[in-house]
């Protein structure tokens, strides 16, 4: 049997981890640039207020329900993530996971699932005030199933297994359910499904896989399978290192100077460079890639991207930002008005696995420098020590205007408790 374990509204659940004032109300967190509403706690939704709405479409309702708005506080979310992870990882020795709130677990050896259940949402609440939802079933797509059966069914107190669900049962409750509800199956997909008259994810299952392969491919196939019990998507609980890593934003407000645009790019080289480090991969090019605002009618779009050779495989931020200033030296142009730049490593390859060593005495002495200022920035603060024409207020930095503090990661802003 496998287990999906989902952290309920979890950018919202983290911000109310370290202020209580937002518990039992109407909260939202925006995307990027304070643009959109990518999460929402329970008492928003039951607002109307809507996933992924712009923000401007949604200040009535905020402001007539006194609606409490948040900007995005990623390094919050990752640590949060990762303690979540790392409690999960207890209950097995196979877990794979899927996104920043939800991973598999493998239960085999569990006998009592229900209590098992029970006591991942009992220590995550526990421990890190999460709370969570957990569905079981011997596939991974039932278990997301019944994942999203315990999430929304009142009764289920927040855990469904559908070994416990009758044959009729399961049926009734995926006729019940369209088609695009199931894992695997997103809008467009469902449309297709639906003009061969699969509607509802017990069509899907009663279908057959052949000749569903025939006209969506063999993934359509495997969730057939799965939905009728048969596994055919194994719980990946292999670490596999990225191959290419992309840094970049759009700016809080629009730069028209290179020295600004030389700024957001080499943060973006030595954030991607730091990146490559943490999973021990070097690259030998460097894309920098620069963009106007293309729904800007008023002014001519114009965007640009150069890939840069390295001499050598690197994960050295004085190579990168060296090699991605040039490349933006040779694209940027003057009198235009930039939206967006990023940093692109490309093709990376991990370093421990080379059939030849990085002899160079230079790189040599550089990593090892390299290595203490990355021991120096773990240890006390990210921006301890960086590149001087690397700024650590920007003025083109990403808009957020509601952001809560870095309770878990910057020693700054961690919580003052008085006596």
């Amino acid at each position: 049997m496998i287990a999906l374990v989902d952290v309920n509204n979890f950018y919202v659940s983290c911000e109310r981890l370290f202020n209580p004032y937002l518990i039992n109300k109407p909260v939202v967190v925006l995307s990027n640039n304070d643009g959109c509403i990518i999460s929402r706690s329970q008492e928003a939704k039951n607002l109307g207020i809507k996933m992924g709405e712009p923000l401007f479409k949604a200040s009535a309702i905020i402001r007539q329900h006194q609606v409490q708005v948040l900007s995005s506080n990623y390094p919050l979310y990752a640590d949060i993530s990762a303690r979540v992870m790392s409690l999960l990882s207890d209950f097995t020795s196979t877990q794979e996971i899927y996104s920043i709130d939800e991973c598999f677990l493998d239960m085999e050896g569990h006998e009592n699932l229900q209590d098992i259940a029970r006591k991942i949402k009992r220590l995550l609440w526990r421990y890190l005030r999460m709370p969570v939802c957990v569905g079981i079933g011997p596939t991974k797509v039932l278990a997301k199933l019944a994942n999203r059966c315990a999430k929304k069914q009142d009764q289920q107190s927040g855990v469904f297994i559908i070994s416990n669900a009758s044959a009729s049962e399961l049926n009734n409750m995926m006729d019940d359910l369209s088609v695009d509800q199931i894992w695997g199956v997103g809008k467009a997909l469902a449309v297709k499904l639906q003009k061969k008259s699969i509607y509802s994810i017990l069509d899907l299952k009663q279908s057959n896989p052949t000749w569903v392969r025939k006209f969506f491919g063999i993934n359509m196939e495997r969730i057939i399978y799965e939905l009728n019990g048969v596994s055919c998507l194994l719980i990946d609980n292999q670490y596999v290192a990225k191959k290419g890593i992309r840094c970049s934003r759009s700016f809080g407000e629009n730069v028209n100077d290179y020295i600004r645009l030389a700024e957001a790019v080499t943060t973006f080289s030595g954030r991607a460079a730091l990146k490559a480090r943490s999973q021990n991969t070097g690259t030998n090019a460097v894309t920098v890639f620069l963009s106007t605002n293309p729904f800007n009618k008023e002014h001519r779009h114009y965007q640009d991207a150069i890939t840069m050779p390295l001499e050598q495989l690197t994960n050295q931020t004085n190579l990168i930002v060296k090699a991605a200033l040039s490349g933006l030296r040779k694209i940027y142009k003057q009198k235009v008005t930039y939206s967006k730049c990023g940093v692109i490593l490309n093709s990376l390859e991990e370093l421990d696995k080379l059939s030849y060593p990085l002899i160079s005495p230079i790189h040599n002495r550089q990593a090892n420098l390299t290595k203490i200022i990355d021991e120096i920035n773990n240890k006390f603060d990210k921006n301890s020590l960086h590149i001087a024409f690397q700024p650590l207020y920007p003025s083109w930095d990403m808009r957020q205007s509601y952001r809560s503090q870095s309770y878990s990661t910057s020693w700054s802003e961690l919580l003052l408790v008085g006596c």
